[in-house]
């Protein structure tokens, strides 16, 4: 008689929007028995413009912030002889109290957990550097030791392998992963009546975002006689007032606009215009608007900070540029706003690169993942 691997449990805080189509494409192709857990969307969430949509497919539930903990343990109690996998792993503390009270009862987990990313500058930078390299360590290695694994949200980089396996994990043991989403509209593509190419930065304006950046990217740009585009920069943040001295210090007002935060009419009209979205950030666990570009037919330029970049290493849809690094960027941007054939093929790269990301496809890479380590650690059904 063959032996069939556990059922799972996944755990995730909120329902978050590039991991929960991924969990239900999984639950109806590979496990319809499994269960997602998650919380309900946050306040900060919905102030975001997150759509609260309640449950969102059968095996999804749902538990109140109030019932977190006393809920979420009659749920390891009553599927004790599952495979959970937790998302996080120090953090948040609910989350935490769950993965310890499940080791408390010898049940059989593994983690999903982006690496652990200082987004500080100045002095916040330099005390959590410290916290990261002495501290964090020691929080995590009672829970890696008893893990029987852990997906890296944040990509395929070394440099977070290394961190995981600081922190108390087997190299072996380490799987690589991302957040992935399908594009629920299909995007048709309008050239802009102004004939000029259109960049798109979005998000929030904040130090780790990289924006300074990418201005002074577009200075040189300038500076070469290269104004044949315009970048729309969208969010607000700490760094706002900065950023438009900046633009406007170096005389980009024909190049660069600042479009505030776009409600989804606004956003839905300005996204068949965009060419070219660039993503300048420092460092950033991912960045599903790189999925979501992709998906569109949109070139991609992406700092090598960002876990996205290896979506468009593998598209080539794009360049990846050294996080921080200006007139790297500048000189990935030059080609894509000097040929348009060059453009046209970056563009066609992604479009046939879109498959590969989808909920689907990456729900047979998840089975993958847990199925190793079903299979490693012999957890068959009783």
């Amino acid at each position: 008689m063959k032996e069939t691997y556990k059922k799972t449990v996944f755990w995730w805080n909120i329902p978050c929007a590039g991991m929960i189509n991924v969990l239900k494409a999984y639950c109806e192709t590979y496990d319809s028995e499994c269960i997602v857990v998650t919380g309900s969307l946050s306040a900060s969430r919905k102030a975001m413009g997150w759509a609260d949509k309640g449950k969102l497919f059968p095996n999804h539930t749902i538990i109140s912030d109030e019932d977190w903990i006393t809920t979420g343990k009659s749920l390891i109690d009553k599927y004790a002889d599952r495979l959970h996998v937790f998302n996080g792993i120090t953090h948040p503390p609910r989350m935490r109290e769950l993965i310890q009270y499940a080791i408390s009862k010898n049940v059989a987990f593994c983690n999903m957990s982006e690496a652990y990313f200082n987004l500080e500058h100045g002095m916040r930078k330099i005390v959590k550097s410290a916290y990261i390299r002495l501290l964090l360590p020691r929080h995590t290695r009672d829970i890696a030791s008893k893990s029987l694994g852990v997906m890296c949200l944040s990509g395929n980089s070394q440099r977070d392998f290394r961190q995981f396996q600081k922190l108390g994990f087997s190299p072996e043991d380490i799987y690589p992963f991302g957040y992935f989403t399908d594009e629920g509209k299909e995007t048709q593509y309008a050239n802009a009546s102004d004939g000029l190419i259109h960049l798109l930065c979005p998000g929030l304006l904040e130090h780790y975002k990289g924006v300074d950046i990418l201005i002074k990217a577009i200075r040189k740009l300038s500076e070469q006689g290269i104004d044949n585009f315009v970048c729309h920069i969208t969010g607000r943040g700490r760094m706002e007032t900065r950023l438009k001295s900046m633009a406007q210090r170096y005389r980009l007002s024909g190049l660069v606009r600042f479009e505030g935060v776009l409600d989804a009419e606004e956003y839905d009209k300005l996204i068949p215009q965009i060419d070219i979205l660039v993503a300048p950030g420092r460092v950033e666990p991912w960045g599903i608007r790189i999925n979501e570009a992709i998906q569109r037919g949109q070139a991609v330029v992406i700092s090598d900070g960002l876990g996205a970049a290896s979506l468009i290493k593998d598209s080539n849809g794009g360049a990846i540029f050294p996080s921080g690094d200006s007139n790297a960027l500048a000189e990935c941007l030059i080609p894509l706003l000097k040929s348009p054939k060059y453009l046209a093929v970056a563009k066609q790269n992604n479009l046939e690169y879109k498959n590969a990301i989808s909920c689907d496809r990456q729900a047979a890479i998840l089975n993958k993942h847990i199925s190793e380590i079903q299979k490693k650690h012999r957890l068959y059904q009783r």
